[in-house]
């Protein structure tokens, strides 16, 4: 299985929005509003979207379509979004087990968000 970052930018958006386990719903045009300054790409496994990275500045945030979590990040991927970059992310509420993915491929906590240097 080959798993790659596409600049897919339309299929990564409507990827996020349909992944995302929304608590407060909002349509999908204010959805591409609001990330409309944020890089935007796909990850695609064998061809297939599977979901989104959302890059703006540091700040990294990363949305899998449900049948993918847990069986999506490569070697190659995990480089390529990682290292030698500073990452900043934070955790949805509800989603507090993803805390301890986090913590094991290397961020910390730090001032209320998530670090990976």
């Amino acid at each position: 299985m080959t798993t790659k970052i596409t600049d897919k930018r339309d299929v990564a958006l409507r990827i996020g929005y349909d992944a995302t386990d929304w608590t407060k719903p909002m349509t999908f045009e204010a959805y591409q509003q609001g990330l409309a300054d944020w890089d935007v790409r796909c990850i695609e496994r064998d061809d297939e979207p599977i979901g989104a990275i959302f890059r703006k500045g540091d700040e990294l945030h990363l949305s899998v379509l449900p049948k993918w979590r847990g069986n999506w990040l490569t070697k190659g991927l995990y480089k390529e979004l990682f290292l030698g970059k500073k990452v900043v992310t934070q955790v949805t509420p509800g989603f507090e087990q993803m805390y301890a993915v986090l913590e094991r491929i290397g961020f910390r906590k730090e001032n209320g968000v998530l670090v990976k240097e």
